[in-house]
């Protein structure tokens, strides 16, 4: 199998120097040098003499780096405005884009954030940066060991006075509150210059000197930092090339289950739980699974949801449509989870309160209570499906039903994906990351057999409605092989 070249351009917001020109062949190779590897292909645009990349060229490369540069990144330049546009787009596209001083700052600029002349005053020497540790996962771009501190070469006048919203400090200093920060996954921005190295600051102290921009007590004092120590290239290098080539150590996949139940005695002594049950059905070997039994008041808290691959919220015998304290809250988590485009997989009761949370309307089923296998049909030429099954969506699908309550109105963003004969709205999914079905894929026959005898015991069904759902599972069984296959390449992103 032939591998495609991987291929990023720099965006050079600075002129190279004569001492840059003939000891490196211009900054073009400094960066390559750097951030590089044999095989890549690298592309430069003199962004700073008004050259860029045509729109319809970014989607070919995996990644960019934005330089430092002697202007000012608040300016309105025509080069600065027409750079502004462009990574707008790339953020748009969630292109990796690394942010070199000048690039930092244009990043912040573009999400919001406010920059200007630095606080504590312009800085050129070799600095410590303190690490954020508990910022960074274990495992990210930094490895699995991450420092306490970086040395690295400052060279700038402005700084990020105000962060964007959706930013991450990853690392400050005494002297500027961001030194290193992310957006998502595809903004990486530095202060320093990770690229630079002794000689390099060296000749630009020299050449400010000389203009006259600097006294010789701050050139000696800026060349005095490097005397006896370098700056942490090696592992700087690393930290960036493991951004922008994503190369992050992935870690276990994280779900968790909210459990709007109560275990069952049955279920306690035959699975230990219905989280067992769920976790047999939806998991596999190296995941984490975490449970929130929502129904006791048990939830997460919101700074930990970012952590989780994937949400599933069970069935249960409360009204989805009910406002005790703990649906409410579940519906308010619902609304954060929808926000942040976090996968939900909802089951019975979870299918009607995210049905809810979306602006879709639940009651009693008009056809009355519904218990027992039964069998739904798959709406055909359903491109998501296709997705999610592989090459051939099943005409229909068995699974165990146990509600007395359904979806009435469908929420504008919602697709049916199945119907059935009692129940217009069978499974439905909003974009990609909300999926809802109104049956139980993690249900067995013991499981429902156990449920019918219960609520028989307790008076809630007549004898012949309980006979009627056991005799759906006399010679069928639902299709769990199929169901199970769905719901895991939806929660697990595996299309």
């Amino acid at each position: 199998k032939m591998v495609e070249q991987k291929r990023y351009a720099l965006f050079l917001a600075t002129l190279d120097s004569e001492f840059v020109k003939k000891t490196y062949g211009g900054y073009h190779n400094v960066f390559v040098e750097t951030f590089g590897d044999e095989g890549e292909h690298w592309d430069s645009f003199r962004v700073v003499e008004g050259e860029f990349p045509e729109e319809k060229d970014l989607e070919k490369y995996d990644g960019f780096v934005i330089s430092g540069s002697s202007h000012d990144s608040f300016e309105n330049d025509p080069w600065i405005l027409r750079l502004c546009e462009i990574v707008k787009k790339l953020d748009e596209m969630k292109k990796k884009v690394l942010g070199i001083c000048f690039g930092h700052q244009i990043i912040a600029r573009v999400r919001g954030g406010t920059v200007g002349r630095a606080r504590k005053g312009p800085e050129l020497k070799l600095a410590d940066i303190t690490i954020v540790k508990d910022a960074i996962t274990p495992g990210s771009y930094f490895g699995n060991e991450i420092p306490d501190s970086l040395a690295i070469i400052k060279l700038h006048q402005d700084e990020v006075l105000v962060l964007p919203e959706t930013a991450k400090v990853l690392a400050y200093s005494d002297k500027y509150e961001v030194e290193m920060f992310t957006i998502e996954d595809h903004f990486f921005c530095i202060q320093g210059h990770p690229e630079y190295n002794r000689d390099i600051l060296f000749e630009i102290v020299d050449r400010v000197l000389r203009l006259g921009y600097i006294t010789q007590e701050m050139a000696d004092s800026a060349k005095a930092t490097l005397e006896n120590r370098g700056a942490d290239r090696k592992l700087l290098e690393t930290i960036c090339k493991n951004f922008l080539k994503g190369r992050q150590k992935k870690n276990k996949k994280r779900f968790a289950l909210f459990l709007a139940t109560c275990d069952s005695e049955f279920v306690k002594k035959a699975y230990g739980g219905y989280f067992n049950v769920f976790v047999s059905a939806f998991g596999e070997e190296g995941e984490q699974w975490d449970l929130f039994r929502v129904v006791d008041g048990d939830f997460p808290d919101e700074k930990d949801l970012d952590s989780y691959d994937g949400f599933i919220i069970s069935g249960s015998p409360h009204d989805a449509f009910a406002d005790a304290d703990w649906i409410v809250k579940l519906c308010s988590l619902c609304q954060k989870l929808d926000e942040m485009e976090k996968k939900v997989l909802g089951i019975c009761f979870g299918h009607q309160i995210i049905t809810r949370v979306k602006g879709g309307k639940i009651g009693r089923a008009r056809q009355g209570p519904d218990m027992g296998l039964r069998t739904i049909t798959i709406a055909k030429d359903n491109e998501k499906l296709g997705l999610y099954f592989g090459d051939e969506v099943p005409a229909s699908l068995a699974i165990v039903k146990c509600h007395q309550d359904e979806v009435l109105e469908l929420p504008d963003s919602a697709t049916v994906l199945a119907s059935s004969e009692v129940c217009q709205v069978e499974m439905f999914s909003i974009g990609d990351h909300l999926l809802c079905i109104q049956g139980h894929p993690e249900y067995n026959k013991e499981i429902l057999f156990e449920i019918v005898d219960r609520v028989l015991n307790m008076k809630l069904m007549e004898q012949e409605f309980a006979d009627k759902a056991k005799s759906t599972m006399e010679s069928a069984e639902p299709d769990k092989d199929l169901w199970q296959k769905l719901c895991k390449n939806f929660l697990k992103g595996q299309i």
